[in-house]
């Protein structure tokens, strides 16, 4: 019997050399480009030289066909006729052909090498650290009956303040002072001059294309305010008159960071307790988002697609809405980006100062919107994905020290809202257990079987389904646009392919995180209805958009590389031109047309009844003499007052008071349901004499009544006898 030769590779080898590369040798076999025979052909035997640039034309030429078959495979997706069947088959069949061209190395995935660079010198100061603890300790002691105050402000923020000092680098203030004069010297000697390389020049054209999309016809898109706007401007009014609650326990609890910017914002703007001083500030933290995303995407893969994510986010349909609404949505993916960014680039700089700045940014998350509590267990998971992929290499030190200096700058931050947590817990967590729990009504179902169709249904949101709820979306359409979406999806199958090569640990902590941003709303458990939806997961659309812009860099850099010179860049930067182009019109769309007009059109118009109102205070002199009809699933008539003026004066009259009006004799008005009978025939009882009018709305269906009455002739003498 004659044994195998062991010196001949086996077919198992050529597979491992195809997968990793790294990690084992990589075997060609006859007819495969690369290999080398060992009697090389004989001289007489012709050269095909023009074979290798057919062969690129013709991959070129697969790419464009790959990324058709991704546009059109998102195309119908879109509604109104979506053909799942047909999106399947043009989505299967790219990701397949993508999957064969990478294992014939055709297709190249592996554009971001993950370098650790040298540990920084660490700073740590004891002392700071204690005067830190010390301070806490005092400013949780008096943070008592939900209120901040002048004490324990202050004994917070020096507690911040020491905590930060103990790890900030040292600083060569001599050194340091005199490179500053020897550039500003410089700058005199040589004639003050800009210059503005086009790399800066195309961040400030993606820097003004954001600002556009986030601030273009803010007074208009969205239009009107619901209830949930009247409680946000309840809460700011508090906050202009010295009522500074750390929790604000209104509609069943709310976190306090946009009641106090909104507060700041009516101050500096002069907008007063309006939707603009909301939308204003939540326009800005949007804007905010979009900036770090440039930085994050940069750490996990280069300039490009920090561009590309900066921009795609800035255009995005989603994000926008979340930023224009002027409720606390966009404050959850504007604190998960800066969170994921320095949490990066300190486990890859082997930064405390980075960590520590993860951790203050985590704490600062948790005073924005509620389904934020998650984050904090995402950055614990990133951790420990890094330390279970670089266990042998010197970092499980840092980790542990850097998850526990994580944990304390958040905790610093996290003070006050703690102390109000350990004195009324309940509060703190009745929203999220009414939804997640039975608090409010029974399951509907199997507590699994809904996580699990919950989960399903908000993984595939992107590409499919992002809800009914029509305050902050589209309803029933996906919630990225057809490009978006399909270098979302191209970005997925890239990173998986890439990750079996590198094992880079970036790439499943990013493909985790989606789901894992989308909890607070997968736990919707009582209500399963609400899920999917844009505001609870809101988080997701960082990794998404991320992920997005990596597959948008990967397809473009496999064009540039098919052309030689700078045919190959032309080529690539025209492909992602009109990409970008087309993603910006259909956003635009649906930003300022589709959804601005469903808004319009299932909105009840409050403003329109607030500048009735208004005219008839200017007219008459008299705020308490105008009443808005309750009627039943018709407006907030808190809502008409602040739109006339008078931001804490509720509207609302009931049937049974018409007859206490009677004892005001000036003018009055009365605002009706066109739908009230009831109502309109009581007051024409008690008020014989007046004056009907049917108010014209922006829609037809939004029509109401004004019911003018008279003053009696007694209030126009008394009148008469005050005249100069």
């Amino acid at each position: 019997m004659t044994l195998p030769d062991k010196s001949e590779p086996s077919v198992l080898d050529y597979i491992k050399g195809k997968i990793l590369p790294g990690r084992h040798p990589v075997i060609l076999i006859p007819g495969e480009e690369g290999f080398q025979q060992e009697n090389p052909p004989s001289p007489e035997r012709p050269k095909r030289e023009r074979s290798q640039p057919r062969e690129l034309n013709f991959q070129l030429l697969l790419l464009f066909i790959l990324l058709i078959v991704l546009l059109l495979g998102q195309k119908l997706l879109e509604p109104p006729q979506k053909s799942v069947q047909m999106a399947l088959i043009f989505y299967g069949s790219g990701i397949i052909w993508l999957t064969y061209s990478w294992f014939r190395r055709k297709f190249d995935t592996d554009l971001y090498p993950y370098f650790d660079d040298d540990p920084e010198d660490q700073v740590f100061r004891p002392a700071f650290f204690y005067v830190s603890l010390v301070f806490g300790i005092a400013a949780t002691l008096l943070f008592v009956n939900n209120r901040f105050t002048l004490i324990n402000v202050s004994l917070w923020i020096i507690a911040i303040a020491a905590f930060v000092g103990a790890f900030l680098p040292n600083i060569e203030w001599k050194e340091t002072s005199a490179r500053v004069l020897e550039r500003a010297k410089r700058l005199f000697q040589d004639g003050f001059r800009i210059q503005v390389s086009p790399w800066t020049f195309a961040c400030l054209a993606v820097f003004a294309i954001v600002s556009f999309f986030r601030f273009f016809r803010l007074t208009e898109v969205p239009y009107e305010m619901i209830s949930d706007h009247a409680e946000k401007l309840l809460d700011v009014y508090d906050v202009l008159h010295g009522y500074f609650s750390i929790f604000f326990i209104r509609n069943t609890g709310r976190e306090a960071f946009q009641m106090y910017l909104s507060a700041l914002i009516s101050l500096v703007f002069g907008t007063g307790i309006s939707f603009m001083t909301l939308k204003i500030g939540t326009a800005i933290m949007g804007l905010f988002t979009a900036v770090y995303m440039y930085f994050l995407g940069k750490e996990v893969g280069n300039r490009y697609v920090g561009l590309f994510a900066f921009l795609l986010c800035g255009i995005g349909y989603w994000p926008n809405i979340i930023s224009r609404i002027g409720l606390r949505f966009t404050l959850y993916s504007a604190f998960t980006a800066p969170v994921l960014f320095y949490l990066f680039r300190g486990l890859r700089r082997k930064s405390w100062m980075d960590m520590v700045l993860a951790g203050i940014f985590t704490g600062i998350g948790l005073y924005g919107y509620s389904p934020f509590r998650v984050v904090p267990v995402l950055v614990f998971i990133g951790i420990c994905l890094h330390l279970a992929h670089h266990w042998k290499e010197g970092h499980k030190n840092f980790a542990v020290y850097g998850l526990i200096f994580t944990g304390f700058a958040a905790l610093v931050i996290f003070l006050p809202l703690m102390r109000y947590i350990l004195d009324q817990p309940d509060w703190f967590v009745y929203r999220m257990l009414t939804r997640a729990g039975e608090l409010e009504r029974p399951l509907p179902g199997p507590a699994w079987q809904i996580f699990l169709t919950n989960l399903w249904r908000a993984s595939i949101m992107p590409l499919w389904d992002d809800g009914w709820v029509w305050v902050h979306s589209i309803p029933k359409r996906p919630a990225l646009d057809v490009v978006s979406a399909a270098m979302y999806l191209l970005g997925l199958v890239v990173g998986i392919l890439r990750y079996i090569r590198t094992r880079d640990w970036r790439i499943p902590f990013l493909i985790i995180s989606v789901p894992f941003l989308m909890l607070p709303s997968i736990f919707s458990l009582a209500f399963p209805d609400e899920n999917p939806c844009l505001n609870r997961t809101a988080g997701a659309l960082v990794p998404i958009f991320i992920i997005a812009a990596m597959g948008l860099d990967t397809l473009l850099h496999n064009i540039r590389n098919q052309i030689k010179g700078r045919g190959g860049s032309l080529t690539a930067g025209i492909v992602g031109a009109v990409l970008i182009l087309i993603s910006m019109s259909q956003n635009y769309s649906m930003v300022f047309n589709d959804y601005n007009q469903t808004y319009v059109n299932k909105s009840l118009n409050t403003s329109e009844i607030g500048g009735v109102i208004k005219g008839f205070v200017d007219i008459y002199g008299d705020p308490d003499s105008a009443y808005v009809v309750s009627f039943p699933y018709w407006v907030d008539t808190r809502l008409a007052g602040m739109n006339a003026g008078f931001p804490i004066k509720d509207y609302a009259i009931r049937p049974e008071s018409f007859n206490e009006t009677l004892a005001n004799p000036r003018a009055k008005m009365f605002i009706l349901n066109t739908e009230d009978a009831d109502s309109l025939k009581l007051l024409r009882q008690i008020y014989p004499d007046r004056n009907e009018i049917i108010y014209q709305g922006r829609n037809e269906s939004k029509n109401f009544i004004i019911f003018l009455v008279p003053a009696s002739i007694n209030s126009i003498q008394e009148a008469g006898t005050k005249a100069p």
